[in-house]
């Protein structure tokens, strides 16, 4: 069965989580494996590499939406005549594509959430 060290082996590899620590990034690789365990399809082999892929992107996303709240994180710097600075909202877009991507490419291993259609 696939455990948080193997989801937590995949996210270090994120240049994401470079310089941060396991006991930062541990709970989130927990949630990301809790988050794919509750979806896997019935008779998925729990060893499936796929799994711990897609927990570790998950883990990312989780990891990312955590960070948000770090200041230093997202601040703009001034080196001479040039000003380097972030943009939370875009980088918050492209951690959704992504996390969307890892779902979506594990559509075989994951129970569809279901079809909901809204007539207004």
């Amino acid at each position: 069965m696939i455990s948080v060290s193997d989801v937590y082996t995949i996210l270090c590899t994120y240049e994401t989580s470079k310089g941060y620590t396991s006991e930062e990034l541990f709970p989130c690789c927990e949630r990301g494996l809790r988050w794919v365990m509750s979806r896997l399809k019935e008779g998925t082999d729990e060893n499936d590499p796929l799994i711990a892929v897609t927990a570790a992107a998950i883990a990312n996303f989780y990891f990312f939406i955590r960070r948000l709240s770090d200041t230093d994180t997202f601040e703009s710097y001034k080196v001479g005549d040039m000003t380097i600075s972030r943009n939370p909202e875009k980088e918050l877009r492209l951690a959704m594509q992504k996390r969307s991507l890892a779902i979506a490419e594990a559509s075989s291993i994951l129970n569809d959430g279901g079809f909901y259609c809204s007539g207004r």
